[in-house]
This record gives structure tokens, sequence and C-alpha cells, in this order.
């Protein structure tokens, strides 16, 4: 039994079955992967790096090939909800198997294209979010609400997560990442206000 077979086999028996479908379809599509629990989802990762991930929801599976695959894709996505990183696929919808794998496949070539996915160091340069908290910001509803934090926060928070080594705290850290920007008002467990709060009180 594979990671991801495991993380099947712990949610509700009624989706175990259109997880399933998703586990086959994207070990079809990306044949050379291997697989693994990133941030809690389920992943697929081609050389060392992080290609697609899904994610069991209580309506819908949710699908993170990245923002430019969701992009590449949009007139192909119509009849979907999407988000800058995320895609639903409701339980109650045939699960469209030929799209999914197109942009599975897609993302794959694209990691492979010399340079594609190569950075340019810059003085001062803002840390690079993982495809896995962009993904999990996407599934929460909380990407506005990171994108909202100063920027030294968004830094803070990406480093001290990128620090994790260990699953588990990985998983504690996106944890608390989430429950601070849903709640509005903390930063790595310390009170904090924005700027236009404290305007506005004054």
């Amino acid at each position: 039994m594979t990671v991801i077979d495991d993380y099947i086999f712990h949610q509700p028996e009624s989706v175990q079955p259109r997880l399933q479908e998703w586990a086959t379809l994207l070990r079809e599509a990306l044949p050379q992967a291997e697989e693994r629990l990133a941030y809690g989802m389920p992943a697929f990762y081609l050389q060392g790096k992080a290609a697609v991930y899904f994610a069991a929801n209580r309506q819908h599976v949710g699908f993170y090939p990245t923002p430019a695959t969701i992009t590449n894709f949009s007139e192909e996505l119509q009849a979907f909800h999407t988000s800058k990183g995320a895609i639903q696929f409701p339980y109650d919808q045939p699960l469209p198997a030929k799209l999914v794998r197109a942009m599975t496949q897609w993302r794959a070539a694209r990691m492979t294209d010399k340079g594609a996915t190569a950075a340019v160091p810059t003085a001062r340069q803002r840390e690079t979010m993982p495809d896995a908290v962009a993904a999990a910001l996407a599934a929460h509803g909380l990407r506005e609400a990171y994108e909202a934090r100063p920027p030294y926060q968004q830094n803070d928070y990406l480093r001290w997560l990128g620090q994790a080594k260990r699953p588990a705290t990985q998983q504690a850290r996106l944890a608390q990442l989430l429950t601070e920007l849903a709640a509005g008002n903390v930063y790595m467990k310390m009170p904090w206000q924005p700027r236009n709060a404290k305007e506005v009180s004054k």
C-alpha cells in the first residue's frame, strides 16, 4: 500500500472509489512519478519536484496542477469552479479523465522544459511559495488573506515552512499558518493587527 492508498483508505467510504479513480488516472499519466504526501495531500513528484496534487474535500476533489496549468486550460475549465491554484471537481459529476490527463501531462512537460522553472536570484528576493502551500491556501480560500499580509510576514511564513523536514512538522506548521490567516489578527502565535485596522481604531 502506497502513502496515497493509505490516504484514500482513511477518507469516508462514500468518496473512496472516486479518489481511487484519481490515483489510477494520475499514475497512468505520470508513470515515472514518485508518490508522496505533501502538507497532508497526495502528490506526484518528478525529479524531486511536485508536479500535481489532489485532495478530498467535503463536496469535491480538489486538483492542484499549479496556476500556470489552470491558465493554459482556462477555456476547457469554464464548467468548473477554479481559483488561482485549484480546480474543484464535484463528486456528483463524472471525472473528466481526458482533461485531467491533458493538464497533468502538460504540467509534466513544462517541468522538463529547459529553464521553465528556473528562478533568477535577485537582491532582496521574495521567498518562492511551494506549490503545496499555494494549493492549501486555495483549498481553504485563504490566498487573499495571505496576500494581504505584509511582505516580511509572507517571507517569514514561507521560510519557516521550508525549514520543516518531517511531514508531521510540515503539516503542523501549515495548519498553524491556515489558522492564523483565518483569524486575521495573529502572526506566529503573537497578536497582530493590520495597519488599516490600527488606523480605523484611532
